[in-house]
């Protein structure tokens, strides 16, 4: 026991095998990363990490190799995924949406569902949706603001990065509210019925619709929740 507590002290107080620790840490680090390049740079430096201690203080040639090699894939990842987000680059009429999407969404289904988008803008009392009637469009606000109303009564308010429409188009029933332009609006528009059948025949394009609702409905759900927001949710 008393060694046993010995080594653990000399664990906390030598260099050498904090350093070791380290290296081991740097790579726990790297696998909670929820962003690959991220996931991918903390890898790298884990890696650099293990080949000094290995190279230097625990001498170790096999151990060293395969750490360069576990480096080497690294670097050469995140290069690929470099060249990947520089081919895949959206216009600035995209971005907004691009970037509202979820971490772990590929970038190419989000330019497939962009391609079923029509750029807009809406004038002030512009009605996006009349409660009780068809919803035609699914509108997703890039900027401007839109009220929300049911039974004449305002229940909530949406900005930049909100989604009008999206609750017909998951039901295929009429609005539940009507959503009027209050401030002018830039939005992305997208044919219900067109992108529908889209989702129907792309799996990958359905779960990045729903990655993209689910995200802005939990949004709505923690500003209804939060009394200093001054917002509710339909």
């Amino acid at each position: 026991m008393d060694a046993l507590l010995e080594q653990l002290l000399e664990g906390l107080t030598n260099p050498v095998i904090l350093f070791g620790h380290f290296t081991y840490f740097l790579l726990i680090v790297s696998m909670l990363q929820r962003r690959m390049v991220m996931l991918r740079l903390f890898a790298v430096a884990a890696g650099l990490a293990k080949i000094v201690y290995r190279s230097v203080f625990l001498f170790d040639p096999v151990s060293v190799l395969w750490e360069a090699i576990f480096v080497l894939v690294n670097v050469v990842q995140l290069l690929l995924i470099w060249y990947y987000e520089r081919h895949h680059r959206f216009a600035d009429d995209h971005q907004h949406f691009a970037d509202s999407m979820p971490d772990d969404v590929d970038r190419r289904a989000i330019k497939r569902l962009l391609d079923q988008a029509e750029l807009k803008r809406f004038d002030v009392d512009t009605k996006l949706t009349v409660e009780g009637e068809p919803v035609k469009q699914l509108i997703y606000l890039a900027d401007g603001i839109a009220k929300i109303e049911h039974n004449g009564r305002l229940v909530a308010i949406c900005g930049p990065g909100d989604y009008i429409g999206e609750l017909s188009f998951l039901s295929g029933k009429p609005a539940t509210a009507t959503a009027t332009v209050v401030k002018p609006t830039r939005a992305l528009a997208f044919e219900q019925a067109r992108l529908s059948e889209s989702v129907a025949a792309d799996p990958q394009l359905r779960r990045t619709l729903e990655s993209a609702l689910n995200k802005n409905l939990a949004g709505k759900l923690t500003r209804a929740n939060d009394p200093t927001s001054g917002e509710a949710v339909a």
